[in-house]
């Protein structure tokens, strides 16, 4: 998610840099991901929608429902 962030305007860099220092929500997220289930973070600029969902295991089948961040877009 970091490459994308370099690639935003700073004013719409904002949220997903917090987002990438809070470390309350890096361990929901890892724990999300220890206990196979997904996980996903969105935000949005005036142009698009970011969605990022990271699943863990060998078996990279589609993505279900799993945690989402508590952070909205």
């Amino acid at each position: 998610m970091t490459q994308l962030v370099d690639q935003l305007d700073p004013d719409h860099a904002v949220t997903p840099i917090l987002w990438l220092t809070d470390h309350q929500e890096s361990e929901i997220a890892m724990d999300a991901l220890r206990s196979g289930e997904p996980y996903s973070v969105g935000f949005s600029d005036d142009q698009a929608a970011y969605v990022f969902i990271a699943q863990s295991g060998a078996e990279l089948a589609p993505v279900h429902a799993g945690r989402e961040s508590a952070w909205s877009m």
